[in-house]
């Protein structure tokens, strides 16, 4: 799947919310940059509060500082929603979902807005059984190596410094 400024839909991010809106059981996702959109975040605060164990794998500190900070939001968000939240003590630069045992998508997109509708990206969707628990066995991998990431409550200072990078970031 590709997307990017030169495509009709954003095929990419359609594709993340129907996963989530479809998880029945787990959901794994793997990013270096977590700053989704409103409609994204959304259907994975669902997904969580619905029953779906979601997990998020990304590392503790990326090489790109505004990122970590405009990830705060989203990562309460997703907290108090019931995912799980794991922080690698090195880079990840992975980038992979899977959805319950149906579907793993791979490739050079990010879960974050200006991956996902403004670079060009193209992610490889598998459905082979084999392929998806191989790519569910490296992220338990990963995640064992990983430490759970509990977000505390943004005071105002912060909260209004990560709406500033957020809304910068994405300008750059």
């Amino acid at each position: 799947m590709a997307s990017g400024p030169d495509q009709l839909d954003d095929t990419i991010q359609s594709m993340l919310v129907t996963a989530a809106y479809r998880a029945r059981s787990r959901l794994m996702m793997v990013t270096p940059y977590f700053v989704p959109d409103s409609s994204l975040l959304a259907a994975l605060c669902l997904a969580a509060r619905r029953g779906v164990v979601v997990d998020l794998l990304l590392p503790a500190r990326s090489n790109h500082r505004m990122s970590d900070i405009a990830r705060g939001r989203a990562l309460r968000a997703l907290a108090a929603a019931g995912a799980r939240l794991w922080l690698t003590p090195h880079m990840l630069h992975a980038k992979l979902v899977v959805v319950d045992e149906v579907l793993a998508l791979a490739g050079s997109a990010n879960i974050d807005s200006r991956s996902l509708f403004l670079n060009y990206e193209l992610m490889v969707a598998f459905h082979d059984q084999p392929a998806i628990a191989a790519f569910a066995q490296w992220f338990e991998h990963e995640r064992r190596l990983a430490r759970a990431h509990l977000p505390r409550k943004a005071g105002l200072l912060r909260d209004v410094g990560e709406g500033l990078v957020l809304w910068v970031g994405f300008q750059l």
